[in-house]
């Protein structure tokens, strides 16, 4: 319900939702030179992943509108910011939420030197994501005793699973030199931003991982394990460092890993970073995929007509046994931020939130974000997590979702 799809409605998608979701509108030549010779190279077209088959290489579509990111506060928080029952604060930091016995009953937070509460006379929504949802539970006193005690925090709720199961979509890949300017690289200039801005049109509306696609790597998969991303330029030190040249990249991720990691508070001071362990790769199963998937890369780069762009390496595996895969995955791996899971839903003792995404333990406190997933989606988490925050707003609301009682009956 809350897709805006261009295509129009269907049994896959929505068409009278906020969210604009649309065809890319920068159609790169290289982009689909990556199709051409992925589908040289042995797989299928897909049109579309969302429908009934996520097989296949294609072109992304987005969440756009009018050649720009199509965000939540675009598309949902604008719309309504006149609503007098709304207040956006800013520059605010969370400390903690503030309990009474077993009650949320608001947050503490502060602006530069100004301490702030906030009374909540029905309920507490924590939606800091899969690294701040859990150190605010901790910070609050909900976690491990043995864990907060230490750092002077008083254990008021004893929740064993806060902060653990957390899980992400590692990724790495090649990169490689085009000689021709046909790549990203200085696509920041006058004119393309008048296109931007005037027209919605040109290079600058590029989501950068213009096409990609999703494999199964091995036999006996429910589903794929390697979704590709490519991107038609020089995209390495996870997009930090300005590419210095025409040139392409082909990145793998793990789409389903088996490896967990964790969120943990190093400091009482709320202000301070979390310590985050995500242990990618730590399971062979995680390992074996991600081999896999960059070789597969590999193999799209060396197939025509991709290749014939290609006019040298920029960072490339050394060969393409698994030893060499390995240490290049090693030396280059990074996140598709992604995180999810350390918030999990579910009913055993480890499980944080109930079905209901209410903190267990905690009356008048959830939590309502990609933390709760318990594990993370075969792609990726924004529309997912979107899903979840509409699902979620009929929960705090006490209505049934249009569907439910069909689906029941």
């Amino acid at each position: 319900r809350s897709e805006e799809n261009e295509r129009g409605e269907s049994e896959f998608h929505g068409a009278d939702g906020p969210l604009r979701v649309c065809d890319g509108r920068a159609r790169s030549e290289l982009s689909q030179a990556f199709i051409d010779s992925a589908v040289a190279a042995g797989h299928p077209v897909n049109d579309d992943f969302n429908a009934g088959e996520q097989d296949g290489v294609g072109w992304y579509q987005l969440t756009q509108r009018d050649g720009k990111r199509g965000s939540c506060a675009l598309s949902y928080l604008h719309p309504v910011s006149d609503r007098p029952n709304l207040t956006v604060e800013k520059h605010v930091h969370v400390l903690r939420v503030l309990l009474e016995g077993n009650r949320a009953t608001g947050i503490a937070g502060v602006r530069l030197d100004e301490v702030l509460e906030f009374s909540a006379s029905r309920e507490v929504i924590l939606c800091a994501g899969a690294y701040g949802s859990p150190q605010l539970l901790m910070l609050s006193g909900i976690g491990r005793r043995e864990e907060l005690e230490p750092l002077q925090i008083e254990p008021l709720v004893e929740s064993p699973g806060v902060g653990l199961n957390l899980q992400d979509h590692p990724n790495a890949g090649v990169i490689h030199a085009v000689e021709e300017p046909i790549s990203l690289f200085e696509a920041m200039n006058p004119d393309n931003l008048a296109r931007l801005m005037g027209e919605g049109q040109g290079p600058l509306t590029s989501n950068v991982a213009e096409v990609g696609g999703f494999v199964q790597t091995r036999a006996g998969l429910e589903g794929p394990d390697i979704q590709f991303h490519f991107a038609p330029a020089v995209f390495q030190h996870e997009g930090l460092i300005p590419g210095q040249e025409h040139g392409f990249a082909a990145g793998a991720c793990v789409l389903k890993p088996k490896s967990r990691g964790y969120v943990a508070l190093v400091s009482p001071d709320p202000t301070a970073k979390p310590l985050i362990v995500h242990n990618y790769l730590d399971h062979p199963d995680d390992r074996a995929s991600m081999i896999a998937g960059v070789r597969a890369c590999m193999e799209i780069a060396a197939t025509e007509p991709l290749a014939r762009y290609a006019s040298g390496p920029i960072n490339v595996p050394a060969s393409d046994s698994d030893e060499d895969i390995l240490a290049h995955v090693a030396a280059n791996l990074q996140t598709l931020y992604h995180p999810v899971g350390t918030c999990r839903m579910g009913t055993d003792e480890l499980a944080v939130v109930d079905p209901e995404l209410r903190v267990h333990g905690v009356e008048g406190l959830r939590v309502i974000d990609a933390s709760v997933m318990p594990t993370v989606t075969r792609g990726n988490t924004n529309a997912p997590t979107i899903a979840i925050a509409e699902r979620a707003a009929d929960l705090v609301r006490g209505r049934v979702p249009a569907g439910t009682a069909a689906a029941a009956a």
